[in-house]
């Protein structure tokens, strides 16, 4: 089976294991060397299919576009693949079932680099160190490395963490370079 195929069989699991909820899928390259890992879908997103979309989307863009890469180029994904509604958070439960298929997305597009955007996304990934821990920095991460940071939601809290989130991409620059 190739790549295509086991992710579209991996989507057609999910659904049918989560029948009753809206899910968003991974989008982009299934051969990229990054994978970015948000937190989970809001409505807007779902319907435009379209993984971190508006604002805190317009920012990821420009960091990503400051590291040389475009949405096309890389795979975007969120640990937790059902939508949210009204600032609805996933509960532990909800992160350990979708963390199995993102394990799965993980094996499928083998990416060299993983960027985990806020704690919900550690959670997935199964990393049990907290984010103020390993933010800014790369990890090892079975055989990937794994960089995290905030997700962009937060600055909507905390506007002073924008510019962690920018001094931290800025970090991951060097990182991406040696990855081609």
């Amino acid at each position: 089976m190739d790549k295509n195929q086991q992710w579209q069989s991996l989507n057609k699991r999910l659904s049918g294991k989560f029948r009753a909820k809206t899910l968003l899928f991974g989008k982009g390259s299934l051969n990229s060397a990054i994978m970015l890992v948000s937190e989970y879908p809001n409505a807007e997103e779902a319907k435009k299919n379209r993984p971190l979309d508006g604002a805190h989307g317009k920012l990821i863009d420009k960091f990503l576009k400051n590291l040389g890469v475009t949405r096309r180029n890389i795979y975007i994904t969120n640990a937790v693949k059902a939508v949210k509604e009204k600032n609805e958070l996933p509960d532990p439960k909800e992160i350990k079932q979708f963390s199995q298929f993102l394990r799965e997305e993980i094996k499928i597009i083998e990416p060299k680099m993983i960027i985990a955007l806020g704690g919900i996304s550690l959670r997935g990934l199964n990393v049990k160190l907290p984010l103020f821990n390993i933010r800014g920095r790369v990890i090892r991460f079975g055989t990937n490395s794994l960089f995290a940071t905030h997700h962009p939601s937060e600055t909507a809290k905390n506007p002073q963490l924008l510019g962690e989130i920018e001094k931290d991409f800025s970090k991951l620059q060097e990182e991406i370079k040696n990855l081609a």
